[in-house]
């Protein structure tokens, strides 16, 4: 199902890059199998379909919580979410791309993104600030630590 469903779950890819990077699940297999479970896990077609993606942020942060991660969700600023991208991993979501990456932390004065569509409106594995001001508004669900 994985290959069929991959152009509309970057929620899942990026669901599974946090479960993966913090240790908390799938640790002993491969990206592609452990997204495989985390969309069942999500919930397919409640959570996660083709036509819309993610359904909501509601519906990821449930799925986080199904893992033992507690999340709060806000829409930000660029010096919100550089403060949260500093102490923090989680899921971001540019609204005008309408695609979900995961939190990998800063680097210089940008975010740095796990992007499963890198090149993704001109986006690869950061976001800097006229990037994510273009591309706004802007979401973070992030992990509580």
């Amino acid at each position: 199902m994985w290959a069929q469903a991959y152009e509309w779950t970057c929620s899942v890819a990026s669901v599974t890059w946090v479960l993966q990077s913090t240790g908390t699940a799938y640790t002993e297999i491969d990206q592609y199998t452990a997204r495989e479970e985390v969309l069942h896990a999500l919930g397919y077609p409640s959570c996660v379909n083709e036509t819309y993606g993610a359904m909501s942020s509601t519906c990821l942060q449930d799925g986080l919580e199904q893992y033992g991660l507690e999340s709060e969700q806000a829409w930000v600023t660029f010096d919100q979410a550089y403060a949260i991208c500093s102490g923090t991993t989680g899921l971001i979501n540019p609204v005008g791309m309408y695609h979900y990456m995961a939190i990998r932390g800063v680097t210089g004065d940008s975010l740095s993104v796990a992007n499963s569509a890198e090149g993704y409106c001109g986006v690869y594995s950061t976001l800097s600030r006229s990037q994510f001001n273009a591309l706004g508004p802007v979401q973070i669900i992030a992990i509580r630590p």
